[in-house]
């Protein structure tokens, strides 16, 4: 079921069950925590905020890893955080991996051809998160998109990109 793609996977089960699992498991990202336990005695509401501690270790290993390769990039011609920037990168599918604040709201639009932004007051049926866009533009170009706290951001703005080129 999850072959092809990389989300983690936590393991639920006795120590003996889970021990056996590890022995024949393929899949490359099972997470090296397990929930211990008989998971047939427990809700799925239970197991899923029993997990929680141990996605978001996974999460802040991911974000380290991600910020650490920002800075590389960076070094090597291969970043950005300035807004303009991303929205044009974003539009020609330059952008691999895309940190975006999750708290911030920034009402505009982009242009579909130039990636040009125009800033707006506020949100309405033309004038959309700019954030927001810029993140699906990444996606669609089969990039990451990890939202993320301010302060998780690199350089402290609200984006920062991995390109996949030099540009």
């Amino acid at each position: 079921m999850l072959s092809g793609h990389d989300l983690p996977l936590i393991l639920a089960a006795t120590e003996t069950m889970a021990a056996l699992y590890r022995t024949v498991n393929t899949y490359p990202h099972l997470a090296e925590a397990c929930e211990a336990g008989n998971p047939e005695a427990r809700t799925d509401a239970e197991l899923a905020n029993a997990t929680r501690a141990t996605l978001d270790e996974i999460y802040a290993a991911e974000l380290a890893t991600v910020r650490e390769l920002l800075e590389l990039r960076s070094s090597q011609g291969r970043a950005a955080t300035d807004l303009s920037d991303l929205a044009r990168l974003a539009t020609i599918g330059a952008v691999d991996t895309v940190l975006v604040d999750m708290n911030e709201t920034l009402p505009g639009s982009i242009d579909d051809e130039t990636g040009v932004i125009t800033f707006d007051d506020e949100d309405d049926a033309v004038n959309y998160g700019v954030l927001d866009e810029i993140a699906r533009r990444v996606f669609l170009s089969s990039g990451r998109v990890m939202a993320v706290r301010r302060e998780d951001i690199p350089g402290g703005g609200t984006a920062a990109a991995i390109l996949r080129y030099p540009v």
